[in-house]
């Protein structure tokens, strides 16, 4: 089974070298998930409108019946948009559900406004694959360095174990596709690795600015094959990896 995830970042990418995301495209990242052939993609990010589902039209475009989103706040991206996390899935989704994550209300300037903390959390799927359930969760954590705060603060330890119960909860395979916002993903729950939880991209950068924000991780039952960063013109890279029993 192929797993990705990509933060889309509302499906801008870059017309420039400069990093300035300011083409929508969403074209774009349908074309470079359609390279690799996904069987299940988590994604962050994503928008969500009355006239703009973009889960559903990626998840058409690839020919996948099955789709879970939940919106988690206003677009800083475009006015009128939500931001959702979703996953996408060629095999039936039997259920889901939403954990969201404590919001510790910081605040910081952005553009000349001020900016405050968004909602973050994961969307859960329960898959049927190979007459079994697996667990799936697409997340997107809180970007804790842009109010210049560390993440291992002992302020957010409560979030940091919130994390790292739902990653924890039962004992149902379980695949992570998430944007960290957090390099050293050891550091920052290692009660899960503790657990036999395995992290399967390698230390290669995940952004243009060269951070290694994104993760798959993958509980003990799975074994991951091969797994790959893909650069490419958008905020994130698109990260996936082969998995099985």
């Amino acid at each position: 089974m192929r797993i990705a995830t990509w933060n889309i970042g509302g499906g801008f990418i870059s017309s420039v070298q400069k990093l300035q995301f300011n083409l929508e495209r969403l074209e774009y990242f349908i074309n470079e998930l359609k390279k690799i052939r996904p069987d299940i993609v988590c994604l962050q990010e994503i928008h969500v409108s009355k006239n703009n589902n973009q889960p559903q039209i990626i998840a058409k475009a690839l020919g996948f019946n099955y789709i879970k989103t939940k919106s988690v706040s206003d677009s800083h991206q475009k006015a009128g948009e939500k931001l959702a996390i979703s996953i996408v899935s060629k095999f039936p989704i039997i259920s889901s559900k939403f954990h969201k994550l404590a919001n510790p209300n910081l605040e910081f300037i952005w553009k000349g406004n001020k900016a405050f903390s968004h909602n973050k959390g994961f969307i859960e799927a329960k898959i049927s694959y190979k007459d079994a359930a697996i667990r799936i969760l697409s997340g997107h954590m809180l970007p804790f360095h842009l109010f210049g705060r560390d993440f291992l603060e002992d302020a957010f330890k409560g979030i940091r174990n919130q994390i790292e119960n739902i990653i924890l909860e039962g004992n149902t395979p379980t695949i992570i596709g998430a944007d960290m916002n957090f390099e050293d993903i050891y550091k920052l729950v290692p009660n899960i690795f503790e657990r036999g939880f395995k992290s399967v991209l390698d230390n290669t950068p995940t952004t243009p600015k060269g951070k290694r924000l994104d993760k798959i991780i993958i509980s003990k039952k799975w074994v991951c094959n091969a797994s790959k960063i893909t650069k490419g013109k958008a905020g994130h890279y698109l990260c996936f990896a082969d998995v099985g029993f």
